[in-house]
C-alpha cells in the first residue's frame, strides 16, 4: 500500500529536532564546566581576564543547538510542505509483517 507525507507539522518537528539536539550535546556542557574548573582563567583581548572561548562554546552549546535546531528544522518543514504541495510528498509503501 502506498503512502504520501503530504504535510508535516513545523512547530511540532522542529521542538522534537531541538529538543533532541539539546539532550544530544549534554555531553558538550559537562565538558565545558570541567574546562571552566579545571582550565581556570586566563588573559583574553585587550588583556580581560576571563572564561576561556571553548570552555564557553561548551557551556553553551545544548543551548546553541537546540535554538538553531529548532529554526533550521522549522524552515526546511516550510520548505518541504511547499514543494509537497506542488509536487507531491514523499512516497513509501507500507507491508504487513507476521509477528509471532
Amino acid at each position: 500500500m502506498k503512502k504520501q507525507i503530504s504535510n508535516v507539522s513545523g512547530h511540532q518537528t522542529s521542538k522534537v529536532f531541538a529538543i533532541s539536539y539539546m539532550v544530544l550535546t549534554i555531553p558538550l556542557l559537562i565538558i565545558g564546566i570541567i574546562m571552566l574548573f579545571v582550565g581556570g582563567t586566563g588573559p583574553g583581548p585587550e588583556g580581560h581576564v576571563g572564561p576561556k572561548f571553548p570552555a564557553l562554546f561548551f557551556l553553551f552549546a545544548p543551548l546553541l543547538y537546540g535554538f538553531f535546531g529548532y529554526l533550521f528544522t522549522r524552515l526546511a518543514c516550510f520548505t518541504y510542505n511547499v514543494i509537497a504541495k506542488r509536487f507531491g510528498g514523499i512516497e513509501f509503501t507500507l507491508s504487513d509483517t507476521n509477528e509471532s
